[in-house]
């Protein structure tokens, strides 16, 4: 559900959205905890009535706008457009989402108070509060404009109790666009980089696809492990990364989409394929499946030895959804 609402120089938007999620049965022999990073103003809630329902109510977006032009003010969770990374970033003030997120289309938010100027260079200055697990507050500050017909941006700030800067560019090569982006943090006197490079490519008014590989500074362990992710941003475990995300326009209301993302230094690899069936204006049909190719401890398709019998890793999910929106 969104919201809108517009009075002289003041605007409000809000999406509220809910989920409905039934499984079979499926009771874990010991807790798992939750890992996901949360924000720093909380809006899921979260009920389970039984072992097969689940129930997630959460507040997407909610965000109040003062236009005084050429100045904007954005106060409350909102999109932070950082980077130009799709399938990974290198630049990201953003928590990190789970792999198997089934619906990826819609871009994620964060907490913030941002404040705009458009001009012919366009200057940002953002304060992220702190969120839990966090010691100190967040932020940045961005430009970004256009230089021999490519955009390029600067970026400087905290992100995750780590000083950073960076720099993304993104430039049309013929038929193909081709984007990247670099970024250095510093931690407790350590330094770490990230880096990525894009080439998307339309093949024809059906046939798209985006190419991605990602260099991850933070990546110090390869595999399967209990350990804590070392940025907030980052849901990898290795360095190395190639992504692609293909989408197929079978008919004006159906699309196949797959996306896989493999690491390089062990060569397992996550698939997500999925089709969108569009029923009306405001309802599609999505199905899928989540699945790994991996073995012992890989990232992707290893396990975690926990017990005698049992193991911990990424599953393979199959699911139906029906996305209703207003």
């Amino acid at each position: 559900m969104q919201l809108e609402a517009s009075y002289r120089f003041l605007r409000l938007e809000a999406a509220n959205e809910t989920f409905l999620n039934y499984q079979q049965a499926n009771r874990s022999v010991f807790p798992i905890p939750d890992f996901t990073p949360a924000s720093s103003w909380n809006t899921n809630h979260r009920w389970v009535p039984n072992d097969s329902l689940s129930i997630l109510n959460r507040w997407d977006r909610a965000y109040l706008q003062i236009n005084a032009d050429p100045f904007q003010v954005l106060i409350g969770k909102q999109v932070i457009p950082l980077g130009v990374g799709q399938i990974f970033n290198a630049v990201s003030q953003m928590q990190r989402y789970p792999l198997i997120f089934i619906d990826p289309e819609f871009p994620k938010t964060e907490d913030a108070v941002s404040v705009i100027y458009s001009g012919p260079w366009q200057w940002e200055a953002r304060f992220l509060p702190k969120a839990p697990g966090q010691r100190e507050d967040n932020f940045h500050l961005r430009t970004k404009g256009s230089l021999l017909d490519i955009d390029v941006g600067l970026i400087a700030g905290r992100s995750d109790d780590k000083t950073f800067a960076g720099f993304e560019a993104a430039g049309n090569w013929g038929e193909s666009l081709i984007r990247g982006e670099v970024s250095g943090y510093r931690y407790r006197n350590h330094h770490y980089g990230q880096a990525l490079l894009g080439w998307d490519h339309v093949f024809s008014a059906t046939w798209s696809t985006k190419f991605e590989i990602f260099y991850n500074g933070f990546g110090e362990i390869s595999g399967q492990t209990l350990g804590v992710f070392p940025h907030r941003s980052t849901p990898f475990r290795g360095t190395w990364y190639v992504g692609n995300f293909t989408t197929w326009e079978i008919h004006s209301l159906l699309k196949a989409n797959l996306l896989s993302v493999c690491n390089l230094q062990d060569s397992s690899a996550l698939f997500h394929a999925y089709l969108n069936y569009s029923l009306s204006n405001s309802v599609d049909l999505l199905g899928g499946r989540f699945f790994n190719v991996g073995a012992g401890k890989e990232e992707f398709g290893g396990q975690v030895p926990f017990g005698l019998q049992f193991g911990l890793g990424q599953p393979d999910i199959s699911y139906l959804a029906l996305r209703w929106y207003f």
